[in-house]
């Protein structure tokens, strides 16, 4: 069994207008519709009911111009968006890449100042200058 139902779209929301059994008839009538301008939107559903497995299928079949256009907008303003967000997701992995690149440099570069060196070798050569004391005073004592 079909039944063809023509829903609007109104208020944010698919309503259903009519309901018939001829496929033409339903089809004119939401073309006549479209036409008139009188809703945002239009559209033509089939529904099959199998009663052998008391299963129901729907599928359009009639879409109005403005939906379709309207569709269309959508579309084109979600890819618009789609393609801004891979850019700038790209950006910033490359400002990643490159900010991971500036501080390990940096990490480098304070692991080997010249100061820390040269503060090193001075206590070192503090603890050498004091063992060669002690050894000598020790020397002297025996």
């Amino acid at each position: 069994m079909k039944a063809f139902e023509i829903h609007t779209y109104q208020g944010g929301r698919w309503k259903i207008d009519s309901v018939f059994d001829d496929r033409d008839l339903a089809v004119f009538e939401a073309q006549r519709m479209d036409v008139s301008g009188r809703y945002p939107g239009v559209r033509v559903i089939e529904e099959t009911f199998n009663e052998a497995s008391n299963e129901s299928t729907t599928r359009t079949i009639f879409r109005g111009a403005k939906v379709a256009k309207a569709n269309e907008e959508e579309f084109q303003k979600s890819a618009t968006v789609r393609r801004q967000v891979v850019t700038a997701r790209e950006e910033r992995k490359v400002k990643s890449v490159v900010r991971q690149r500036q501080l390990k440099r940096q990490a480098v570069q304070k692991k080997s100042s010249p100061i820390r060196l040269i503060v090193i070798l001075l206590v070192l050569a503090c603890f050498a200058g004091g063992a060669l004391f002690g050894l000598s005073y020790l020397d002297q004592m025996m």
